[in-house]
């Protein structure tokens, strides 16, 4: 079941793996996604197909009284027991039952398509503006490879396909819809790419949060604190030899009932062995670190996409690559003209696409378009009222 599950949920991510954002973007869709189909198979293979569990039963237990003692313990959950502590008996109370080993690769797929959740916003809305990015970087990529003509004709319907979407983001009414919200109002105001993406990156720490805290409430026992721990033990007690974490214990006691006729139920306690655990130990362990990672990452991005939007580092950008590709020069500058590209044509939008096309293509690529764009607005006679 979770094999098959696993195929269709590749499947679609697959035909997801789409280009029209950046590295701390795909670091949680792609690449979290990635890891965590890749620790699901791993451990589904260990429960599904070798002995996730493993009991020491009484000495009257036959072949088949053993097999359905690792059932039984498998499926109603064990509880940890420090070795210095007395084994309880069967009226005694129990210790907190470790419930999630089970579950694990439930928990991994959870996580992967909450890693990948955000991106399907991003990408949908983007695609019903016009400005489909993935598809324009494909166009686009490897033209480097192209002879001059062919080339030069890409690059100009790119710039022509670009020049469509701003216009109509500009001319577009406000709508049934839009008429109740000022998110759609802000396609506009050329902003609405740029609210979008900063809104679907916000998500993605949203989504490293939540779970962080998630699994600390599965898992147990302070699990947001497990990484700090592993340091510890590590830096302070790096010989230390038989520590057993008790959130992912390799040996557990069981506690059951067998009915025999009548009212006889006898009660018995065995001690098993959890070699899953070893998987799961490391594999969180792991989860642990890249969540940080991804984390710290994913806020990085915010602040440097928030940086971008400010409106001397949107000049300062499209300054740079025209002086680079020869377009505009210090003695013949046009501030009033450059001011209408960027202000009333270009606008928030038309700068995002243009910073995705150099994250997924490269810095020559993207100035080529830009210049292109320069070149059909200067040529262009444009009407005040699509100016304005």
């Amino acid at each position: 079941m979770v094999v098959g599950f696993l195929d269709e949920f590749y499947k679609l991510v697959k035909l997801r793996f789409t280009n029209d954002d950046d590295f701390t973007d795909r670091l949680s869709r792609r690449y979290s996604v990635m890891l965590l189909l890749v620790f699901t198979i791993i451990v589904s293979t260990r429960q599904y197909v070798g002995e996730p569990i493993s009991c020491w039963s009484p000495a009257q237990f036959t072949g088949s009284h053993v097999e359905y003692t690792n059932y039984i313990c498998w499926i109603s959950n064990t509880y940890y027991l420090p070795w210095k502590e007395r084994v309880p008996g069967p009226n005694d109370l129990k210790k907190t039952h470790i419930s999630y080993y089970q579950w694990v690769p439930f928990i991994l797929l959870l996580q992967a398509l909450m890693f990948y959740t955000p991106s399907i916003l991003w990408h949908s809305m983007s695609i019903k503006t016009g400005f489909d990015i993935n598809t324009m970087i494909k166009f686009i990529n490897n033209v480097e490879h192209l002879n001059p003509e062919i080339r030069e004709k890409r690059l100009r319907f790119l710039a022509k396909h670009m020049d469509k979407a701003l216009l109509v983001e500009k001319e577009i009414g406000p709508g049934a819809v839009a008429k109740f919200s000022k998110v759609f109002e802000s396609r506009r105001r050329g902003n609405y790419l740029l609210i979008i993406y900063l809104f679907t990156k916000l998500l993605f720490i949203c989504n490293v949060i939540l779970q962080l805290f998630l699994l600390n409430k599965f898992l147990g026992n302070d699990y947001s604190l497990f990484g700090i721990e592993v340091l510890q033990n590590l830096l302070f007690h790096p010989t230390k030899e038989g520590y057993e974490s008790p959130r992912f214990p390799r040996v557990t006691m069981c506690h059951f009932q067998i009915r025999f006729l009548g009212d006889n139920i006898h009660d018995y306690v065995v001690q098993c062995a959890l070699p899953i655990n070893l998987f799961n130990e490391k594999i969180f362990i792991f989860i642990w670190f890249w969540l940080i990672y991804v984390a710290i990452a994913s806020m990085y991005g915010l602040l440097v996409w928030l940086w971008y939007s400010l409106p001397l580092n949107r000049v300062n950008f499209l300054k740079k690559y025209l002086k680079l590709m020869d377009r505009i020069n210090r003695e013949k500058f046009d501030k009033k003209l450059f001011a209408l590209f960027e202000e009333k044509y270009l606008r928030q939008d038309g700068v995002l696409v243009l910073r995705l096309i150099g994250k997924n293509s490269n810095q020559v690529i993207m100035g080529e378009v830009m210049s292109v764009l320069w070149d059909n607005f200067r040529s262009s006679q444009f009407d005040n009222s699509i100016l304005v």
